[in-house]
């Protein structure tokens, strides 16, 4: 199994990303011509060698000539500043790029039009990307997608994750860092802030990284193929403005294995209402998966024990969360190792609009879908449909199309 491992200490960018994928030896005009089938023309790519703080690393620049810009698939003789999320995807689709390219960018698109759509509260078909929609992140988001598939990935992890600090200037005014849509692609995302006071991770960087279900804080093992860097177009004095990126051979097991938190404390002086309403806060505080199990205590006490799983990096926040809003006075935490089934986040197109499929890989290589259950909910209750009604029509169609 093929393996990518990023280390973005300095963040991540789609010009980045592509910089590295042709260090890892994607032939720039094989992906030229790959990026060629999409109906978007007047750019080119330059890749040069430079350096950031002392460290020496590709660096890739999308050049775009404004004044050509066009829209082949869109035949209406003026230019489109500001692209739909619609229309970025039908000209993927319509494409002739590989299906599993398409998948992938598709999937990257998906989550990033989910994220900016929840952030401005509107549908993600009425997207508008604005920098993130221009011709320069369409390159860089379906490149991704084809260095992927040049380079035979299997899958993607990410070690380490800086989002920066300061403010961002966007189409929508000053924005904080992580910009709106990156904080909402990075949620239960573990990331480091503060390294600098300029943007780090971008929306394109940050939603490769989600599109393409990217492992975090998972362990790894593998044998090193190569290793590379590439550069950003800031030369930062704070920190190398560097991305380091691993080819790993690993094993063809499908389960993955990493380190999780269980904390657990027991309850016998609150209402059912109040437990209630703390493990929802546990839940909005960032908690993995939370549960009650029923206990009787010292003196016949009927009560609970309320579980949490936590990231390690999570451990002092949802602590902070159960004191606030239980009584109790004492917090047990064990660390467990977990083993995972190997899963990517799908986007299938159904006759009520794009739904999300998580697809796990079992050790006989078998495929077990799961259907996004918010999706599933939105569709019943637009159509007035029971959920079961609505479960059984999407299999349906994930068995048309076998994600």
């Amino acid at each position: 199994m093929r393996t990518l491992l990023y280390h973005c200490p300095a963040g991540i960018s789609g010009d980045m990303n592509l910089a590295a994928m042709v260090a890892l030896g994607v032939d720039p005009a094989a992906l030229e011509a790959e990026l060629r089938k999409l109906p978007y023309s007047g750019w080119s790519l330059e890749f040069e060698q430079n350096k950031r703080q002392g460290i020496s690393g590709l660096n890739c620049k999308v050049v775009l000539e404004k004044e050509h810009e066009h829209d082949d698939h869109h035949h209406h003789g003026h230019h489109h500043h500001h692209r739909t999320y619609r229309e970025i995807r039908e000209a993927i689709e319509f494409s002739e790029l590989a299906s599993e390219i398409k998948k992938d960018a598709l999937a990257c698109f998906a989550v990033l039009a989910e994220a900016e759509g929840a952030v401005h509260g509107i549908e993600p078909d009425q997207v508008h990307f604005h920098e993130v929609g221009a011709l320069d992140s369409i390159v860089d988001m379906v490149g991704a997608a084809i260095c992927w598939h040049l380079l035979k990935i299997n899958r993607i992890a990410c070690s380490t994750l800086e989002v920066g600090g300061g403010t961002v200037q966007c189409a929508h005014g000053t924005m904080p860092v992580p910009a709106p849509a990156t904080a909402r692609l990075l949620e239960g995302v573990p990331f480091t802030a503060g390294a600098t006071d300029k943007e780090c991770t971008t929306p394109t960087g940050a939603a490769l990284l989600i599109g393409k279900a990217c492992a975090f804080q998972t362990r790894i093992a593998g044998t090193q193929i190569k290793s590379v860097i590439a550069t950003g177009h800031r030369d930062d004095p704070k920190l190398a403005n560097a991305l380091y990126l691993s080819l790993l051979e690993t094993s063809d097991a499908t389960n993955e294995s990493d380190h999780i938190l269980e904390l657990a404390t027991n309850i016998d002086d609150m209402t059912a209402e109040a437990t209630a309403f703390l493990c929802e806060q546990i839940m909005e505080a960032g908690a993995l998966d939370c549960w009650q199990t029923p206990a009787t205590f010292k003196k016949g006490r009927l009560g609970c024990i309320v579980h949490a799983l936590v990231a390690e990096d999570q451990l002092e926040n949802i602590e902070a969360c159960i004191f606030k809003h239980s009584r109790t006075l004492g917090i047990r935490h064990q660390r467990w190792e977990r083993s995972k089934l190997s899963r990517e986040i799908q986007t299938l197109e159904t006759p009520w609009g794009p739904v999300r499929i998580k697809t796990a890989t079992l050790p006989d290589g078998s495929k077990r879908h799961k259907i996004e259950h918010e999706d599933a909910a939105r569709i019943a209750r637009e159509q007035n449909q029971s959920l079961a009604q609505i479960e059984a029509q999407l299999a349906d169609c994930i068995t048309e199309q076998k994600p």
